[in-house]
């Protein structure tokens, strides 16, 4: 990739779902710091201290599932909810005559990162890209209060690997 940017075949090189630890050793063995990083963000999954981690190095952080999940999620303690249910984030919504998915986004936004909602549906796709404004620092307060430190897009399993297991974030 390294060779593919220097010889102008491509703008910049991004990188997704890597550990501190995988983005620590790719940092060391390469010439390149990353133009980009995409990993789950949302508002039960702040990572706030690898967030910052990227913003010293110069990295943009990229967060896809920015909704979190979608689906009833049932655990130990029972069910976990939809992260659009939250009442944090269903309040503030109203303050901005917002729903609490576009409140969801504007999380995202306010911090300078860019969010990556999946949706095929037009009327979502347009909801979507309501969530374009900014939060004042009272009600990024209010959502940095309700980190559950929940992962929804964990592969480990999978590939045998703990791809996160110096980050926040365990079902």
């Amino acid at each position: 990739m390294e060779k593919l940017l220097s010889t102008g075949k491509v703008k910049a090189i991004g990188v997704s779902n890597f550990s501190k630890a995988d983005m620590e050793h790719l940092l060391k063995n390469t010439s390149v710091v990353p133009a980009a990083h995409q990993l789950e963000g949302h508002p039960w999954l702040q990572q706030r201290s690898f967030v910052d981690w990227h913003k010293e190095k110069g990295i943009h952080v990229t967060h896809y599932s920015p909704f979190g999940n979608q689906n009833e999620l049932y655990s130990r303690e029972g069910t976990i909810g939809k992260l659009i249910d939250d009442p944090v984030l269903v309040e503030i919504g109203k303050k901005y005559n917002k729903s609490s998915a576009q409140v969801a986004l504007a999380w995202g936004v306010t911090q300078g990162h860019s969010v990556l909602p999946k949706s095929k549906t037009p009327s979502r796709i347009r909801d979507n890209l309501a969530g374009d404004f900014k939060l004042s620092e009272e009600d990024m307060q209010k959502i940095h209060g309700i980190d559950r430190k929940l992962r929804f897009n964990d592969s480990s399993s999978d590939f045998g690997r703990d791809f996160f297991s110096d980050l926040d974030g365990k079902k």
